[in-house]
């Protein structure tokens, strides 16, 4: 068992460590790349982060969980108001974060995918959701990732086709 004060700093915090390393290991390794390497990616995690969150909006108003601290009748460790649980905001950040890592180098995203199952674990763990909340981020995440690889093709073509020709780097003759 683990002491509650870790248990709620990784609930509350360790999203914020995981944004920090992300962006500096991704922003790393892209700088390396071709330009036209680092378009489709940001394209496609633009995509994916937007298209992550409208799933989780319209997912929170088709399905209320409540949390489990409102029907548990227990003080959780994390003051919280007693609104739906579905899903997980945390989770799903931490998901997202795994799938632009993996985006990016796929062995990249198993460190993140550690990070991802300790937030998830820490946010049932301090009494603010259940397992459905977490595993739902997940798979409007995975649902989104799957939809901006196949959207990114087309994306990029059109936004290929209107750099202007001095951003020639960001081209490439298949542009996709």
């Amino acid at each position: 068992m683990m002491p509650a004060t870790l248990t709620v700093f990784l609930a509350n915090y360790l999203i914020f460590v995981d944004i920090l390393v992300a962006a500096i290991v991704i922003a790393g390794l892209l700088y390396r790349r071709p330009r036209f390497l680092a378009l489709r990616w940001a394209v496609t995690a633009a995509v994916l982060f937007v298209l992550s969150y409208v799933f989780a909006l319209v997912g929170g108003l088709l399905y209320y969980d409540p949390r489990p601290f409102a029907i548990g009748h227990f003080q959780p460790l994390i003051a919280h108001a007693a609104d739906n649980g579905f899903p997980s905001d945390h989770a799903l950040l931490a998901a997202a974060l795994v799938a632009v890592a993996a985006l990016v180098d796929l062995p990249l995203g198993l460190p993140f995918t550690l990070l991802a199952i300790v937030i998830d674990w820490a946010r049932v763990g301090v009494g603010l959701h259940h397992v459905i909340d977490v595993v739902g981020s997940s798979v409007f995440v995975a649902l989104a990732t799957l939809i901006a690889l196949l959207l990114r093709p087309l994306i990029v073509r059109r936004l290929a086709a209107r750099l202007p020709t001095c951003a020639s780097g960001w081209r490439t003759p298949r542009d996709g």
